[in-house]
């Protein structure tokens, strides 16, 4: 008797193989699906030279796996110009998405919607919109917020930029998000803060769409002193890995360098707030111990961080900073600060600081702590996991939905 395979119609406006973590974390759950389901992608045409490139190399994907290309008109995307252009466009292209997801539902049925990119929860979800289809969103964040205690720490910038987020922002969920919650019949949280912003829908799990290669671990290096580190002038190093942006916690981090002694502090990233950065460094006295490196290539950088003493990364609402996990995975310690996603991902190697009292005197104390007691390497987050959580998603929806009509469960295993 041959096998049926149940039927997934996914939404990812970002999927593809390569380094951008949005893309692949499409493609992690699209390949996931594809183990034990018939899949159909659908997603925008920049990404299909890689996916065609990938699917003519493995022919058993692409039996099961089918991506269909949507873009809007040359017309529409003459306008996209600027990257937060990527927001209307983005609304617009979920709208025809809907349209088409609708047409394919109704051609042949499929058991089970899953919505995947973007993991914005305050914006439009097109599957939501698709009858008779019962829907998995996410993983989805964006619901965390930063605490008026560390506002300070943002700079004029970055409040007025935090400030614009929560008016505009907050609107679209009530409106957008909610209307995917009640919909979906399973919501997905990135974190514990989106879980709880979505608690009273039918069902909410939390996992973060981190999908790390799966030998990630076995690059992991002993932490060490060692005489020729504790003889050096700075003998611990520690790294940031983000874009410099205020709620990224750049300052926060440098500030807590200021307050240890022995370490250095090697940042990777770009952004509005380096200047700002170099001039704390400056005034803290520590401009010796701070490396800005730029943009770097994603190898250099997991180089740089399974070379290093601690992560620092007091990020303020990071929805799942995939960094941590790769820290994590290297075996390295991440001081952080217990918000978003961040510890979630760090996991057994989460140094999270205190938020009340002395901010920055916690994540010193805490960063310090790490020269002895380093990490270990976690494969928690290991893209071979995806299949078995895809599948447990699947199943939720799937017999939820059938208790409703009542059809008989367990269909999409």
């Amino acid at each position: 008797m041959q096998q049926v395979h149940p039927r997934v119609l996914m939404s990812a406006y970002a999927c593809g193989p390569g380094d951008e973590p949005e893309a692949a974390a499409g493609w992690a759950f699209a390949r996931a699906a594809a183990r034990s389901h018939r899949v159909h992608v659908i997603t925008r045409h920049r990404f299909a030279p890689a996916i065609t490139a990938e699917l003519a190399s493995e022919p058993e994907l692409a039996e099961r796996l089918t991506v269909e290309y949507l873009d809007l008109s040359d017309r529409v995307l003459a306008r996209k110009r600027r990257g937060s252009d990527v927001y209307w466009y983005y609304a617009l292209w979920q709208r025809a998405l809907a349209r088409r997801a609708a047409e394919l539902h109704r051609a042949v049925p499929f058991d089970v919607g899953h919505h995947v990119t973007f993991a914005n929860d305050w914006l439009p979800c097109g599957l939501a919109r698709v009858r008779d289809l019962p829907v998995v969103w996410g993983p989805v964040g964006g619901a965390s917020v930063i605490p008026l205690r560390l506002v300070r720490w943002l700079g004029l910038r970055g409040t007025v930029t935090e400030l614009l987020r929560g008016v505009l922002t907050a609107p679209l969920r009530a409106v957008w998000g909610d209307a995917a919650a009640r919909r979906a019949t399973v919501v997905v949280a990135q974190n514990e803060d989106v879980a709880h912003r979505f608690r009273r829908a039918r069902h909410v799990v939390v996992e973060p769409n981190a999908a790390l290669d799966d030998d990630l671990p076995d690059r992991a290096r002993p932490a060490r002193p060692g005489p020729e580190r504790e003889s050096a002038p700075h003998a611990r190093r520690a790294v940031f890995v983000g874009r410099l942006l205020a709620w990224k916690g750049g300052r926060l981090a440098i500030e807590a360098l200021a307050r240890t002694p022995g370490w250095e502090l090697h940042v990777y990233g770009t952004g509005y707030e380096r200047p700002a950065l170099e001039q704390l460094a400056g005034r803290r006295g520590v401009t010796d111990r701070v490396v800005f490196h730029g943009h770097r290539p994603r190898a250099e950088v997991l180089d740089a961080i399974a070379g290093c003493d601690a992560m620092l990364f007091p990020s303020m609402h990071d929805q799942a900073g995939w960094v941590a996990a790769e820290a994590s995975a290297l075996g390295r310690p991440v001081v952080c600060l217990p918000l978003g996603g961040v510890p979630l991902l760090a996991g057994s190697n989460a140094r999270p600081a205190d938020l009340e009292g002395d901010v920055v005197g916690h994540l010193a104390a805490r960063l310090a702590e790490a020269a002895t007691t380093p990490g270990t390497p976690s494969g928690r987050w290991s893209v071979s996991r995806l299949p078995d959580v895809v599948t447990r998603l699947y199943r939720t929806a799937t017999d939820a939905a059938a208790v409703e009509t009542g059809a008989p469960t367990g269909s999409a295993a």
